[in-house]
């Protein structure tokens, strides 16, 4: 029999309504009791953990992952993914479908969850495409998928233009009891910009990216969700104008939710002029008062999720070699010749996130933006509830799946130290406040960082 307890934590447990200093024993993988201190016996043999001055909350939960595996193990594979998911402190990661092939069958759906049992680290979570290849033309076997292991459903990294295709999506996803996670954007008018449409993209003399791009699809597709009745969540929303969409869509009875990734909550578009490549992404980087909105959004309850898009990418993708001239991140990379700047649009996007995300999320709690129990809610709780699946609280019976945080953890983003088989990093050398310092899976400890050099 296997158990452990920790002792006199801070519990946060928003599902529960629990915020105060208890016990948390755990037995053969589930939670027995959440106990004021001294109130629980340890059974022979149980693991003992002093867990004062730290958090103990549900396991964090990340809805949005892209772990390369099937295609593309030079960027990631599942098993480092999952050990860096774990040393972020995530007992659960959704893992995207835009592998090689893509995950629109239950055999590589299969195949993800085998290599995940294997790993023995945090959960993985299928995400079914919509569409087969994510070439927006065919709808997958929903059912199949869903009975395969799939918990959501996305083309993320692609939109679905056929409203016809989409629709009927929404409405067979909406029939099995799950959401459809959709990547905003309107081709036709973010016309492959690399960057925000800006003084950014004018100082360095690459493509723009402007928000009516985003926005445009997001009007479309709430007003397909309210249609149709289905559960949508719009995924990485990066501006003000998207934002507004989806309060007024709420105020209209649509079931949609959201979700704001770390780095488009820390930095603006001026962060590319120093990282370059490893600032670029899609939806890119927004102006200044792109990010205001979002701090509010987070502040007042409508962004419902904190995820971090983790998009591992090897040097060769960002073209890191052969741009390396022109980005400085002591100051700022002056206009980029012709022959740059299309270097530049064709890296890939995005950037790694797994083992930042914490760090930057508690951020918010240290300024005062939202409180602790808000950030569980929306790294756990509200996680656990798009995917529906029996986790984000710690109620007697549910998984022992589990994060022990230190609020107060310093500590300096080392990429060379990353578990993910990627660096593509804007987050080098920035010093952090508040880390995972223990990841319990299944009852299980599958991530041990208390020494502080693990």
């Amino acid at each position: 029999m296997k158990s452990i307890l920790l002792r006199g934590g801070r519990v946060i447990d928003p599902a529960n309504r629990i915020d105060g200093t208890f016990d948390v024993l755990a037995i053969d993988g589930k939670i027995v009791s959440v106990a004021p201190r001294g109130a629980s016996a340890a059974p022979d043999g149980a693991a003992i953990v002093d867990a004062g001055r730290c958090w103990v909350v549900p396991g964090l939960i990340d809805v949005h992952v892209h772990l390369r595996d099937p295609g593309f193990p030079r960027k990631e594979t599942i098993q480092t993914g999952l050990r860096a998911a774990a040393a972020g402190g995530f007992t659960a990661v959704a893992a995207m479908a835009n592998t090689k092939p893509v995950n629109d069958s239950p055999e590589i759906t299969g195949y993800m969850l085998d290599r995940a049992r294997e790993a023995r680290t945090a959960r993985l979570v299928p995400v079914s495409a919509v569409t087969r290849n994510l070439e927006g033309r065919e709808n997958v076997d929903y059912r199949a998928m869903a009975k395969a292991g799939a918990r959501l459903f996305s083309d993320d990294g692609m939109p679905v233009d056929d409203e016809n295709v989409l629709a009927r999506a929404m409405r067979e996803i909406a029939a099995l009891g799950y959401a459809i996670s959709l990547h905003e954007e309107d081709r036709g008018l973010s016309c492959n910009g690399a960057v925000n449409a800006g003084t950014v993209a004018a100082r360095l003399g690459v493509t723009a990216y402007p928000n009516i791009a985003e926005a445009a699809r997001v009007r479309r597709d709430l007003a397909l969700a309210q249609e149709t009745g289905a559960a949508v969540h719009i995924a990485h929303v990066s501006t003000r104008e998207s934002l507004d969409l989806v309060r007024e869509a709420r105020r209209r009875g649509a079931h949609v939710t959201c979700e704001v990734t770390p780095h488009h909550m820390a930095l603006d578009e001026s962060a590319v002029l120093r990282w370059g490549p490893n600032a670029k992404m899609n939806p890119p980087l927004r102006a200044a008062h792109d990010v205001a909105a979002l701090h509010d959004a987070i502040a007042d309850g409508l962004i419902d999720i904190i995820a971090t898009d983790h998009a591992p990418h090897d040097p060769e993708s960002k073209h890191l070699g052969q741009l390396a001239g022109f980005f400085d991140t002591r100051e700022a990379a002056p206009r980029l010749p012709a022959h740059a700047a299309g270097l530049f649009a064709d890296c890939a996007n995005g950037v790694v996130g797994l083992e930042t995300s914490l760090g930057l999320a508690m951020d918010l709690v240290h300024r005062s933006l939202i409180g602790a129990p808000r950030l569980v809610e929306m790294m756990s709780l509200n996680p656990a509830r798009l995917l529906r699946i029996d986790a984000g609280t710690l109620t007697a019976g549910a998984p022992a799946d589990i994060t022990v945080i230190d609020p107060n953890f310093d500590w300096t983003v080392e990429p060379e130290r990353f578990r993910s088989k990627s660096r593509n990093t804007p987050f080098a050398g920035v010093r952090l406040l508040g880390k995972a310092i223990l990841t319990i899976v299944d009852g299980e400890i599958v991530y041990d960082g208390r020494s502080g050099d693990e």
